[in-house]
């Protein structure tokens, strides 16, 4: 197997590893840079990811009490019509009226912004997107959330209004990512890695240009484009390295960090497939875990690395 273990510490140096130096974990998905001196990004995702976690589970199981319970007592919450519903009690009762005339469905919440304005305020921005289980229309409706921190630490929706439904467009999506923008380096054992990571001229899509450089002075070098996929609602990677090796991913959001699933095509017509999982660690930092890999039917152990 000499010669697949070749390929595939090539294939981890500019590829697997590569990505793992750029690649965002948002709880959920995804952050802006804190502003707030208490905070850094890590704990506003965490923040606000558990509060929509909570929503999201209060609205599956039509639970109008618990999903009043997650705002303040003066909370107010103005729906798309203009509709103004103030206090806990009216926000109960109008999820209830909401229940009692909706079909049942799965509400997902995609977080854009998180935004701090003082120590104890975070702006939320995100998506609703509701698929009834009937055949009914998929309904997108952008909102915006102020989180406040209660006396005894908890934090509670003080306000919530639905803005216009739209699609948002590739570009606002990315947005979620969009802290990749600039330089990275990062040193393994073996090598020194860089990566320059830019918006697409048009918007639409994050680009990376990264080189790799060993200690025996040999260079690679490549790039890794992100884009959002319509089809299959998710972001897709691919990476292209100049030996000829390439990669496509998924990514998917799971327990407070990205995963994305890659599958590879080596120089030498060889397969090889993996998972990178990264969680941000501050906000110039990130825990990157390179998972489940395998070439040429060989599995390749798991390693965990700290990226700057």
């Amino acid at each position: 197997m000499t010669k697949v273990n070749g390929e595939l510490r090539q294939w981890e140096g500019t590829i697997m590893i590569r990505l793992g130096c750029v690649i965002l974990s948002i709880a959920s998905g995804l952050a802006a840079k804190a502003v707030a001196a208490d905070f850094d990004p890590a704990k506003l995702e965490q923040i606000v990811s558990s509060s929509a976690e909570k929503y999201v589970e209060a609205f599956q199981e039509r639970d109008s009490k618990k999903l009043a319970a997650l705002f303040t007592e003066a909370a107010v919450y103005i729906d798309g019509d203009g509709a103004v519903f103030h206090g806990r009690e009216a926000i109960q009762a109008e999820y209830e009226a909401y229940f009692e005339s909706a079909s049942k469905g799965e509400l997902k919440l995609e977080l854009t912004v998180i935004r701090p304005i003082a120590d104890n305020v975070i702006i939320e921005e995100g998506v609703s997107e509701f698929l009834p289980e009937d055949d009914g229309p998929v309904s997108l409706t952008r909102y915006a959330a102020t989180h406040v921190q209660q006396k005894d630490g908890e934090w509670l929706i003080a306000g919530v209004r639905e803005l216009a439904p739209a699609e948002m467009t590739n570009h606002e999506r990315l947005k979620a990512l969009q802290w990749l923008i600039g330089s990275w380096n990062e040193e393994v054992p073996g090598r020194v890695i860089t990566t320059e990571w830019t918006w697409s001229a048009d918007g639409s899509y994050l680009i990376a240009r990264f080189s790799m450089m060993t200690e025996d002075g040999t260079g690679r070098a490549g790039t890794h484009r992100v884009g959002w996929d319509a089809q299959r609602k998710q972001f897709r990677s691919w990476v292209f390295d100049a030996e000829g090796s390439f990669a496509e991913g998924t990514w998917a959001d799971r327990d407070g960090g990205w995963e994305i699933t890659l599958a590879a095509t080596l120089a030498s017509g060889e397969s090889a497939t993996g998972v990178l999982r990264y969680e941000r660690d501050g906000e110039d930092a990130m825990i990157v875990s390179q998972l489940r890999r395998v070439a040429g039917g060989e599995s390749v152990p798991d390693t965990e690395t700290r990226v700057v």
